[in-house]
């Protein structure tokens, strides 16, 4: 089990990429062949399209597994670290995640079912943002943790425990303040920039944004289809503040990249890969999984005023690097 065990980081690489590629071939590539693929496109251009989109169907179904397969290595590490109370919930909550989701996978189903689950998923949640704050993981990524894992307690609110059936605004509003919720702890993730942001990433972050930027620009039609099919979001914020968001946390997951800090990478892009409209027990494990990984392996900025400051009276060493 052990060796199972280490296998975790390699498997959260694995994961990340996978659900990468599923992201832009299946969610959104798929979906933009409407504006592209008719009777009359070449069969050439059409046999490449559905092959990227059987590959981005290929990558999809192959992520699930996996992910329950993380979610259960990580409670056993969680157990076996024996970290006090706050990692013993986690663990025994992120087993529960991870065995009902099995058998959510393999066909069974019912009210009771989904119910334990939303509800293993809430002290998932729960149990990630105490560990969070016992690790001192530094205000922004702690706001981050609390905001997103805010977020998403509302839309178990919302789905799993029967809001859904209320009447009147409020009901919908709290589905849809999650979102802003989550968008928040985002912009808040930002806030550690400064002290650990790397130029290059930056660049390759703003590129990034400035494609999102392009396609209200281009083909503005698409954007609400590939918001709601790719992500589940609503964009009941004005659309320059989701492409910013976008910016922050590409950013810090190309910056934890060339800092040799892959896993914490994985994370960050796991919880922007995730689903908000959770359709599928697979996006909301998604999302878990990135809040996991964020809690159990960021540390706080340190900027490098402070650091050389610390060096100077220590006369020794010196700050290794600089997480948030």
């Amino acid at each position: 089990m052990s060796d199972a065990v280490k296998a975790v980081p390699l498997l959260v690489r694995l994961l990340a990429l996978s659900v990468l590629i599923e992201t832009l071939l299946f969610r959104i590539f798929a979906r933009g062949g409407v504006y592209f693929i008719d009777e009359e496109t070449p069969w050439l251009m059409t046999t490449g399209y559905t092959s990227l989109v059987f590959l981005g169907n290929v990558l999809f179904n192959f992520a699930a597994p996996v992910a329950l397969l993380v979610l259960a290595l990580t409670a056993v590490n969680l157990w076996r670290q024996r970290g006090g109370l706050a990692y013993g919930a986690l663990g025994a909550a992120t087993a529960a995640v991870a065995m009902i989701g099995a058998l959510l996978m393999v066909g069974l189903s019912g009210q009771a079912l989904s119910f334990a689950y939303f509800a293993a998923s809430t002290g998932v949640v729960l149990a990630i943002a105490a560990v969070a704050a016992r690790r001192s993981i530094g205000w922004p990524a702690m706001v981050f943790v609390a905001a997103t894992g805010a977020s998403y307690i509302s839309l178990y609110a919302y789905k799993g425990y029967g809001l859904a059936n209320g009447t009147g605004a409020w009901s919908a509003g709290f589905y849809g303040y999650g979102e802003w919720l989550a968008v928040g702890g985002i912009l808040a993730l930002g806030m550690s920039l400064r002290g650990y942001l790397d130029r290059r990433s930056a660049v390759l972050a703003g590129l990034i944004a400035m494609m999102a930027l392009g396609m209200l620009l281009g083909r503005a039609d698409s954007v609400p289809l590939i918001a709601t099919w790719a992500f589940g979001l609503s964009l009941s914020l004005p659309y320059p503040v989701y492409v910013l968001a976008l910016w922050v946390i590409a950013a810090m997951s190309l910056s934890a990249i060339r800092r040799d800090e892959p896993v914490l990478a994985a994370g960050l892009a796991l919880v922007l890969l995730g689903h908000r409209a959770l359709p599928l027990t697979y996006f909301n494990d998604l999302v878990l999984v990135g809040l996991l990984l964020v809690a159990l392996n960021a540390r706080p900025v340190v900027n490098r005023a402070s650091a050389r400051a610390l060096f100077r009276i220590s006369g020794s060493g010196g700050i290794a690097g600089r997480r948030f």
